[in-house]
């Protein structure tokens, strides 16, 4: 008796070890969630990136990534794929540097392991409706209506997505003056949907790409 349960769980053990999918189930789950979870009408401006990976076990032990598009079947124990990116490329959206990719995280029975997180896509697009985003002239007429001092060059501005405040806004860098590696900057915050400055402040800045 004991030499049956010992075998059942051996044989358990290695069907384990295993367990495989074919590649299409992984990404057609993902695109069911995304889909549930954004809608259909906006869930047709989503793609999977390249950059979409699940996670392994060696029968060794070993926990290595593997591409979800490369080959037709998962590898050894498939242990998970939280790292199944979609990325949105909606017309009313077309900014240029902005993160618009969503991830979706999916368990070892392709179960959504946490909840898609939707942060970053704009309230009018999520409720299927036109923008109510000021456009980018307009933007740059409030930008010129301001009494910002003598810059060395034409103010910069791009979208960025505050994700402790959650919500989009336009950042403004008008550089008073710089050198090597630092330069100083004065800075505007504007509401893309309403042209309210939000901040307005000065800050010395220092070169990423410096040594």
């Amino acid at each position: 008796m004991r030499k049956s349960i010992t075998l059942f769980f051996l044989l358990l053990s290695i069907s384990g070890i295993s367990q495989q999918y074919q590649k299409t189930e992984v990404i057609d789950k993902a695109k069911e969630y995304l889909k549930s979870s954004v809608g259909e009408n906006l869930y047709k401006y989503f793609e999977l990136s390249p950059d979409s990976f699940y996670k392994y076990r060696t029968k060794s032990g070993k926990i290595k990534w593997e591409n979800i598009n490369e080959g037709k079947k998962t590898k050894g124990e498939f242990v998970n794929a939280k790292q199944m990116v979609f990325l949105l490329n909606h017309p009313d959206f077309q900014y240029k540097f902005v993160d618009k990719t969503i991830i979706v995280q999916l368990d070892s029975q392709l179960n959504l392991s946490e909840k898609i997180n939707l942060d970053k896509i704009p309230k009018f697009l999520l409720n299927d409706k036109n923008s109510d985003w000021i456009s980018e002239e307009k933007i740059d007429k409030i930008i010129s209506d301001q009494d910002l001092k003598k810059s060395i060059r034409k103010p910069i501005k791009r979208l960025e997505f505050d994700s402790k405040n959650k919500y989009y806004y336009w950042i403004v860098f008008n550089t008073l003056y710089q050198e090597m590696c630092f330069s100083n900057e004065e800075i505007l915050w504007i509401s893309p949907k309403t042209g309210e400055i939000l901040k307005h402040f000065e800050e010395r800045q220092h070169q990423i790409d410096c040594k």
